[in-house]
Order: C-alpha cells, then sequence, then structure tokens
C-alpha cells in the first residue's frame, strides 16, 4: 500500500479540475437519475439503447486476472453489441494513473474497481459518478456506498492456516492469543503488507493493542514475508507450521490440489467488503457502464464471482468452498471492515507495519 501522503498528494492536485468535473457530472448523474426513475423494464431497455449507440466499455480493476476476464466474457455474452475491453493494475499503481488521467481529462474507463483501502480517495477526488444499482437490495448495507459512489460484490477473509502434518487438530491454535505461545516461537508466518487482518485488528482492538499483538508475534520468531500465495504454498510445503493471516479462498484452492492445510476462524475473522466498482464521472459509455455494474451485482455476476473462488455476498449466493458458506449461521465472528472505516484507520495501520514488519 502507498503512504496515505502518498494519495493524498496526488488527489491535491487534482482539485483544480473539479469545476470542470462538477458540469460533467450533472449531465451523467442527470442521465442516472432520470434512468434510475423508470419503471425496470423500461429502465432496461433504456440502458440497452443507449449501450447498443455506444458499443463499447472499458473497465480498470486491481482484481485477478481470471476474474476480470469472466466478467467481461459473461458481460459481453449477455450484450454482445459491446465491445468490452479492460485494463488490470497492482493496487496503488492503479490508483495513481486513474488520478492522473482522471486530472489531464483522458481517463478512458467507465468504471474502476479498487481495494478496499483505495475507495475513500477516489470519492474525495471527485472521479465517481452518483449510480444507485437497483441490485444493491440483495447485498448487506455495508456492501455500498449510501451516495452512490461505490458497490462492493464480495467478502475479503483472512483466517489462520495450519500444516496438519505438522500440527495436530487438537493442539492447533483456535486464536491469535495462541500464536504468541512459545511452542510455536519460528513456526509462524506473517505478510509483509497484512492489510486484511490489521484493519480489523485496528478496527476491533485499536491502535496500541494491534501493536503490541505484532511486537509479541514477531519477538516470538514470525517470519515476514511478502506475498500471501507465496506463504500459502510455504505452508503447504512446511517451511512452515502456521499462517497467521492467509486469504482461504486461495489456501482452500491449494488444498484441492493436496496441500494438508486447514484454516481456522478466529475472534475476530478479519474481513473487507471487497471489490469496489465506481463509475467514472466522465464515463464515455454510461449506460455500458450502469449495465456493467448491474451485471457484476447481478445472480449471474455472483456466480462468476462464487466460480473463481471468491465469497459473493449478494442473497442467496454461495462460495465455492462449504468451509466460506453460512458464516454467519454458523456463529463465525466475521468483523466486515467498511471503506469508511479503513479511511480511519490506514494511517495507523501503514505506520506499524513501516516501523515493525518492514523494518
Amino acid at each position: 500500500m502507498a503512504p496515505a501522503k502518498f494519495i493524498s498528494a496526488v488527489a491535491a492536485v487534482l482539485i483544480w479540475t473539479s469545476v470542470a468535473a462538477a458540469a460533467q457530472s450533472v449531465s451523467v448523474e442527470a442521465l442516472y437519475a432520470e434512468i434510475n426513475k423508470l419503471p425496470p423494464a423500461q429502465r432496461q431497455a433504456r440502458l440497452e439503447e443507449g449501450a447498443r449507440r455506444e458499443g463499447a466499455f472499458t473497465y480498470y480493476s486491481i482484481s485477478a486476472a481470471e476474474l476480470i476476464a469472466a466478467y467481461v466474457k459473461g458481460f459481453t455474452a449477455r450484450y454482445p453489441f459491446i465491445k468490452a475491453d479492460f485494463y488490470r493494475g497492482s493496487g496503488n499503481q492503479l490508483v495513481v494513473r486513474t488520478m492522473m488521467e482522471h486530472k489531464t481529462g483522458r481517463l478512458a474507463a467507465d468504471v474502476i474497481s479498487v481495494g478496499t483501502e483505495n475507495v475513500m480517495a477516489l470519492k474525495r477526488s471527485g472521479i465517481w459518478a452518483r449510480y444507485h444499482s437497483p441490485e444493491a437490495q440483495n447485498y448487506p448495507r455495508e456492501q455500498y456506498d449510501r451516495d452512490g459512489y461505490f458497490h462492493a460484490d464480495s467478502l475479503g477473509l483472512a483466517t489462520i492456516a495450519y500444516n496438519r502434518d505438522l500440527v495436530k487438530k487438537e493442539e492447533a491454535p483456535k486464536s491469535y492469543n495462541d500464536l504468541l505461545d512459545p511452542k510455536w516461537k519460528g513456526s509462524v508466518t506473517i505478510d509483509l503488507e497484512p492489510e486484511r487482518a490489521m484493519l480489523t485488528w485496528l478496527s476491533v482492538w485499536g491502535e496500541a493493542r494491534t501493536r503490541e499483538f505484532v511486537q509479541k508475534l514477531l519477538a516470538n520468531g514470525a517470519s515476514v514475508r511478502r506475498g500471501h500465495t507465496l506463504q500459502g504454498q510455504l505452508l503447504c510445503a512446511g517451511e512452515f507450521k502456521i499462517a497467521a493471516e492467509l486469504y482461504p479462498d486461495g489456501i482452500l484452492r491449494m488444498k484441492q490440489k493436496g496441500c494438508p492445510a486447514e484454516i481456522v476462524f478466529s475472534n475476530p475473522t478479519p474481513a473487507l467488503a471487497g471489490g469496489n466498482y465506481g463509475i467514472n464521472i466522465n464515463a464515455p459509455h454510461p449506460h455500458a457502464a450502469a449495465l456493467f455494474v448491474d451485471f457484476v451485482l447481478s445472480a449471474e455476476g455472483a456466480r462468476i464471482l462464487s466460480g473463481t473462488g471468491r465469497i459473493p455476498r449478494r442473497k442467496g449466493a454461495r462460495p465455492m468452498y462449504d468451509e466460506l458458506a453460512n458464516l454467519e449461521e454458523r456463529g463465525i465472528p466475521v468483523h466486515v471492515v467498511t471503506a469508511e472505516q479503513t479511511d480511519q484507520v490506514s494511517k495507523a495501520m501503514e505506520k506499524i507495519m513501516k516501523e515493525l514488519l518492514v523494518k
């Protein structure tokens, strides 16, 4: 994650474009306000008529390539008259590119999807238009912005994981405090940027306790590595007995291929409202953009998302892995951190990561 002051500095240069952006926003947002007054069938017909005239659509995203490709394939199959293009970038690189293109009036993307930690930076910069998708009613309240600037399609979890060949089930850690037991000295790994977990720790525990926990974890010999996929591979290979905060869909995918891993839902179980989609205030293809956001949030979009192993948040949708289904009903203490909450604790997170993990 880029430092907050860096993102803020980039955002600052956008101020001088606010007047022009506001003028453009009137036309795009007025279009959406008018369309959303129509009955569902007429609304859909109006969007499709406009998208036929536009004939194209461009999408910026930080999501995995397989998910982007699956969404685009499904979207163009439903709307074959739209030629879809996309660009995939890393979290902060994509945000900086988006901001700079917006500043110079060259932002070609109709829809931009970013990580939860960067949502508020784009919202404050005036890049997104207000759009209230009718599909939002099928999602929990924390999955969409009340002002309509963004919608989130998934739940990004972080769980403890252990190698069952090296750790007996009855001895496996059940909480974060268990990771501090001297018997696990030198046996635990944590990511260089454990954002999902740390955002939840900060939201629930506060900064002092979070810092103390990370310090004690490192004092107990925890190894800091970059990349959750790499850590999962090392866990499967027996290089470490325990991972403090892996993404469960990734480790369960490895488990299907023979990895001797098990996941543990701690209290709290970290989660982010993930897959945040917003429409460019100057969208070249606003009708196609609205159709795409509706599609991603639709039942079909949720099935596509689930097919990649991720956890859909749409009502009635089930994830691919049974271990990740019906979490609330099973009493799993999931703590969902929203974009607004992320904004409140991100500076503390960056400070802890820089002073403890990077060091």
